[in-house]
């Protein structure tokens, strides 16, 4: 009975001492459509023109947040029917770990800083819906 006791009250431990992660998404669409950068993009426009110089066209597609604590799974409707997958797998000072997913078409593992972020695309045909992903831990 003690060993039940001793384990109920470090689960509890653990859960009063989770930080939460807060993950802000936001939708870029790149095409070769135009020359045309959304103003409503600021400073990210020009850090996508230099990440992805294959297009010439950045519209802002959308934005979102969502908030879990590691272990859980984040959730994010994105342009076209997509969904992105985010598991929050681990937050140690300063990096969130992540693993992302956009169906079949994209499948990685991301390290973030927290209050920084990290940009992924998902294929489009011939266009690009980039992601901009950038977690926040409370």
């Amino acid at each position: 009975m003690l060993g039940a006791l001793v384990c109920v009250t470090a689960l509890a431990a653990r859960r009063a001492d989770a930080q939460t992660v807060s993950v802000h998404v936001t939708q870029v669409l790149a095409s070769n459509k135009g020359d045309y950068v959304d103003p409503t993009l600021g400073a990210l426009g020009e850090r996508l023109k230099r990440k992805y110089p294959g297009y010439r066209s950045y519209k802002r597609a959308g934005s979102s947040t969502r908030a879990g604590q590691v272990g859980e799974t984040l959730q994010f409707d994105l342009t076209g029917g997509m969904m992105l997958t985010l598991n929050l797998l681990a937050y140690e000072d300063p990096e969130v770990s992540m693993r992302a997913s956009v169906g079949q078409l994209v499948r990685t593992d991301l390290r973030v800083k927290n209050g920084r972020s990290m940009i992924i695309s998902v294929p489009l045909g011939g266009d690009a819906l980039v992601l901009v992903i950038a977690p926040t831990v409370k």
